[in-house]
């Protein structure tokens, strides 16, 4: 019979593959937080927060007014429908 080699070279080999890959992806995290950093001061400086924007008073209840709308026509249809 054949004798096998042992399987601590083949542990020790993915030992140093799981250990390179941990410290590159350290790095690869590092540089997308640095980058995420800088893209989050530039769009603050440029841009106003969603609370300060306003639709007009106008725009509002017409939006209003066509959902009203659309519920008391979805209503009418509803009893028309269980009527039949």
């Amino acid at each position: 019979m054949s004798e096998r080699e042992p399987e601590t070279s083949a542990s020790t080999t993915e030992t140093a593959a799981s250990t390179t890959d941990t410290s590159a992806s350290t790095t690869d995290t590092s540089a997308s937080t640095a980058e995420f950093r800088r893209f989050a001061a530039e769009a603050n400086a440029e841009t106003a927060p969603p609370w300060s924007t306003r639709a007009p008073g106008k725009r509002v209840a017409l939006l209003a007014a066509a959902v009203i709308a659309a519920a008391v026509i979805l209503g009418i249809v509803a009893v028309i429908v269980i009527n039949m």
